[in-house]
């Protein structure tokens, strides 16, 4: 008896082990596509590149391969005497079909040649982006935010509006309390969902609409093996940056050359009250906000205040002309990267300061600790800075 349980546990056993899926079987099925070839090339996994040819007939072909982890790949489509069509999707070990029919041949919201209405099925980190990304729409339609779709629609047909700072901010607002009910509806799908990778990719998207707590808290809710997926990787380290600046935190040090060949340095500027603006020659909001900064420095530079302009240009004599032509020797100025390179990091103060998007304010204390960070100057921000001052 006891023999016969064992040899029946050991069936089960194998039949299990032979059921799991070890890698990744994606089959792709569409209709009409006749004869030709299918192109699958995955990157990004520890920058490693793959790559397979396989042969499709009458608009079948499948891929078998392994990956480390989910991640984003690309299938080109490439019939016999048809357009090719290039397809993306969330790849897992599983079976993943794609099906479709190629009579749907058309531009789909990105302008781009696509089988209009393809399906993917069996990739649950696919099914978790398309329902997470599915409640901008679902929000979109809702009837309390008619004015944000309206002012959507004047910013793609003009989309020179948005320098207009009055606007800007008006649409911002709207904007923020949108996303806030999107990002609330995407977050209860990623609470469902803590073992797909692909909660951690969405909350790279989201992160910089989050205070550190929360952000930290969200994160803090997913399996290990997520937290440690490079995408889980990704919002580790952008937590760990937000830390350094975060208020009470001593501001990172830099030591950089201005135009002149002379130095900057944090630490020359200890009993001072330091604002670091982060700006660009190319970029407008930051350009309508030079009056307000220059009425900051004339009122309280005699008090002990400096800013210190950090600028994102790419291109020296339009950093340097931006400069001449808005006066702004006034304060020091420099590059947030004197090597500029993209890939640059521990030398780049776009990076040090978790800058992700300009104009971006830093205010720092006396003891160079970081007060806080804003995104413009307006009354909350002056009155902050009255207090510091005072």
């Amino acid at each position: 008896m006891k023999m016969k349980s064992f040899l029946m546990l050991l069936v089960i056993s194998v039949l299990f082990s032979c059921s799991s899926q070890a890698g990744y079987v994606l089959k792709g099925v569409f209709k009409g596509a006749g004869n030709g070839r299918a192109v699958l090339s995955v990157n990004g996994v520890n920058q490693q590149m793959i790559s397979d040819t396989v042969e499709m007939k009458e608009g079948t072909f499948v891929f078998e391969g392994e990956v480390p982890e989910a991640v984003w790949a690309t299938v080109v489509v490439e019939p016999e005497g048809e357009e090719t069509v290039r397809m993306m999707l969330a790849l897992e070990n599983s079976r993943i079909e794609m099906r479709g029919d190629w009579k749907n041949l058309g531009m789909d919201e990105n302008k781009e040649l696509a089988v209009l209405g393809m399906q993917i099925i069996g990739s649950k980190n696919q099914d978790v982006y398309e329902q997470v990304e599915g409640q901008y729409k679902e929000v979109e339609g809702l009837p309390e935010f008619k004015k944000f779709a309206e002012m959507v629609k004047k910013v793609l047909e003009v989309p020179e509006i948005l320098e207009d700072t009055t606007f800007y901010w008006e649409y911002r607002k709207e904007f923020d309390v949108w996303f806030a009910r999107v990002k609330k509806e995407q977050l209860k799908i990623m609470a469902a969902n803590p073992s797909v990778e692909m909660v951690a990719y969405e909350l790279g998207y989201m992160k910089d609409d989050m205070t550190l707590e929360q952000l930290e808290q969200v994160f803090g809710q997913f399996d290990v093996e997520v937290q440690q997926s490079e995408w889980g990787k990704a919002i580790r380290e952008s937590i760990e940056l937000r830390q350094r600046i975060e208020p009470g935190r001593p501001a990172p040090e830099f030591t950089l050359t201005r135009r002149d060949g002379s130095l900057v340095s944090l630490a020359d500027y200890r009993g001072k009250v330091v604002v670091l603006d982060f700006w660009a020659s190319w970029c407008m909001l930051c350009l309508k906000e030079i009056p307000k900064m220059k009425e900051v420095y004339k009122k309280y530079n005699e008090k002990g205040l400096t800013i210190i302009g950090i600028s994102l240009d790419r291109v020296k004599d339009s950093w340097s002309e931006a400069i001449r032509k808005n006066n702004l020797n006034v304060w020091p100025q420099i590059l947030s990267s004197e090597t500029n390179e993209k890939d640059e990091k521990e030398n780049n103060l776009s990076y040090l300061y978790n800058c992700d998007a300009i104009p971006f304010y830093v205010l720092i204390d006396k003891e160079g600790k970081v007060v806080a960070k804003w995104e413009h100057i307006g009354d909350v921000q002056l009155k902050e800075l009255d207090m510091l001052i005072k």
